[in-house]
């Protein structure tokens, strides 16, 4: 099929603080990736290992400031009590409001991870569109079955002149299953491994390079789980009676970026499944394989995509979780403390 974003967006989404741009493949990235003047090597699909002793650097105090003119709330996912996906960060979003720097260690220093492998792990702060983002992992993804807590005491504390968080804030939330999901464009297939076995291997069809429709390339998670989805091409400014138009609801779709980007059924594009790639962006396969695999499917799972001849890179952040594609090193350059023990 042909791919857009859907007509409505899901409460679990809206928790990501993200807004909803263009459709699939074919919106622009809202932020390439970084250059950087050293390697960058992404996390392997395997989880943290053992934890290892940290010394963590101490943080400042965090400047307080009362009556503040502007009092943000920081958007902040996963829900409590959810249970997720090994590759879900935890992430703070402070909507339309920017963080002086010399101010982040003192936050950073308010924001105690805990979690029950104690793996170790690190903030790191980005500014894309007017909002900031700070989000939490661990060099790899979560080990199964980790509990996590978050307790972020952030009241009354300064994030600019003017501007200070609302209130204080906690949650826990519950990794499952190691779902790691690979897809490789040029052989057309998504193979799932659930926990390091192999589950099962999906003849799929991806996004048309030909025509700059490129599926995101990197490590993406699920989004959100949204089940039957209504796609239209006029959300990206395709006429629906234009050759490359379409208007109609798939089943089984799970949200990988904002610009609606799925993996979802495709029953109209069967004949390309495992043979070619012609959608706008998006992971199309068989109602039946999109069946098993949205009841296998955790939001937070990972998404890995590979194969393309015309890459064109996950976005690091605004666009969902592109966190995974930033080596550790770079990771560690965007925080103010470096690692935490976990």
């Amino acid at each position: 099929m042909r791919l857009s974003r859907c007509t409505g967006l899901s409460a679990a989404l809206a928790l990501t603080g993200l807004a909803v741009t263009a459709c699939g493949g074919g919106a622009e990235a809202e932020e390439r990736p970084a250059k950087s003047g050293k390697a960058s090597s992404s996390p392997s699909a395997s989880a943290s290992p053992s934890p290892t002793a940290v010394t963590e650097k101490p943080a400042p105090p965090a400047e307080l400031l009362t009556n503040a003119a502007r009092v943000v709330r920081p958007e902040i996912a996963p829900e409590n009590g959810e249970k997720v996906g090994v590759g879900q960060p935890v992430a703070l979003v402070f909507k339309k409001q920017k963080i002086a720097q010399e101010l982040r260690a003192g936050i950073e220093g308010r924001l105690k991870i805990s979690n029950s492998a104690k793996v170790p792990g690190a903030w790191h702060w980005n500014e894309t569109k007017g909002d900031t983002y700070l989000h939490f992992r661990p060099e790899k993804f979560w080990p199964a079955g980790t509990r996590v807590t978050l307790d972020a005491k952030l009241a009354g504390v300064k994030l600019a002149p003017g501007a200070a968080a609302d209130r204080d804030r906690s949650l826990s939330f519950t990794v499952g299953d190691s779902m790691v999901n690979t897809v490789d464009l040029k052989a057309h297939t998504l193979t799932v491994v659930r926990n390091g076995k192999t589950l099962r291997t999906i003849p799929i069809s991806g996004g048309d390079e030909s025509k700059s429709f490129q599926t995101r390339q990197g490590i993406k998670t699920i989004l959100a789980k949204e089940g039957r989805v209504v796609m239209d091409s006029l959300s990206i400014g395709i006429p629906r009676n234009h050759p490359d138009g379409f208007y109609g609801s798939y089943d089984f779709s799970m949200r990988e970026t904002v610009s609606g980007e799925y993996v979802h059924a495709a029953p109209d594009n069967a004949e390309s499944f495992g043979k070619e790639n012609v959608s706008h962006g998006c992971i199309g396969m068989s109602t039946e394989n999109a069946k098993w695999l949205y009841g296998m499917s955790l939001k937070g799972d990972v998404v890995q995509v590979n194969g393309s001849s015309k890459p064109k890179p996950m976005d690091h952040f605004g666009n969902g979780y592109g966190d995974w594609n930033l080596g550790w090193e770079e990771w560690l350059a965007g925080s103010a403390l470096g690692v935490r023990a976990g």
